[in-house]
């Protein structure tokens, strides 16, 4: 297992750093854009597996959490639409697309709450899809399209690997202390610990060499700070997934699960990096 992780890491690596630092702004957004539909996919998938009992105990439904077509079509569509507005880098827009998304749920709500009265749940739970997954992954694309954002964004994703690679090692092998063990029972404070000790040295090194007018107090601060998030989102996933009773949200990458397992940290760390780049840096 460990050899497939490093493998399919050796072969995804460099590409996506081609992507950044060599592709057009309009193929990184197709990136994100394709990262963000197959991440929603699994993100169905796992709340697919949740009871209704799981969810709420407001309804009693025997039947499984399965969102209906209409909702997932709806979901898909406001994702590629969420991707094309922060290409365009217009925050009015996304803002005015989580409104409509939301209008949209609640119209279904209205509707199939007689014949479905588990909507409400499928609602909140498409709702927190949108905003956890196409919106939040969308903040990538606005840092990649202001000034200098190719190197930012290979920053952030340097830092979100270092810190899951050294949580690995560190709490593999000192972790006795576990961070949330309800959540997920393997991850440690050590481990959590030794991943922030290597995003922070990882990430200096690397705003050294390539990040310009970024003082070594703040490079440390921005590494720490959103490998946190990253680690918070990892956190975020594994409740998700242990709720829905799976392992992995899906097998695509050879090692690592899913999609939504390996994005996981960045989906929290970009929104985080991006208040960085535009108010604190």
């Amino acid at each position: 297992m460990l050899l497939k992780r490093w493998l399919t890491a050796l072969v995804l690596i460099p590409l996506l750093i081609l992507i950044l630092l060599k592709g057009t702004p309009i193929a990184f957004t197709l990136l994100v854009l394709i990262i963000s539909l197959a991440s929603m996919a699994e993100y169905f998938k796992v709340t697919s597996s949740l009871s209704s009992d799981d969810i709420s105990s407001s309804y009693e439904c025997p039947q499984k959490y399965n969102p209906s077509v209409e909702m997932k079509l709806i979901a898909y569509a406001l994702s590629v639409a969420i991707i094309g507005a922060a290409h365009k880098g217009s925050l009015e827009m996304l803002l005015c697309l989580l409104t409509l998304n939301v209008m949209a749920m609640s119209l279904l709500t209205v509707f199939k709450f007689k014949s479905e009265t588990s909507i409400l749940d499928c609602t909140a739970s498409e709702i927190q899809g949108i905003i956890y997954i196409p919106f939040f992954l969308s903040f990538l694309i606005l840092i990649r399209n202001s000034p200098s954002g190719a190197h930012f964004v290979v920053w952030l994703w340097i830092v979100i690997g270092l810190s899951d690679t050294g949580a690995y090692y560190v709490g593999s092998h000192f972790g006795k202390n576990p961070l949330a063990k309800h959540v997920s029972p393997k991850k440690t404070v050590e481990g959590a610990l030794g991943g922030l000790g290597a995003a922070a040295v990882g990430g200096l090194i690397y705003s050294l060499i390539f990040i310009d007018n970024v003082s070594f107090p703040m490079a440390v601060l921005f590494s720490i700070v959103t490998a946190a998030f990253g680690q918070l989102g990892d956190l975020f996933e594994s409740a998700l997934k242990r709720s829905g009773g799976i392992k992995d949200s899906g097998s695509l990458l050879p090692g690592h699960g899913g999609v939504l397992d390996r994005v996981d940290g960045v989906i929290f760390a970009a929104p985080v990096a991006y208040l960085f780049k535009i108010f604190i840096l």
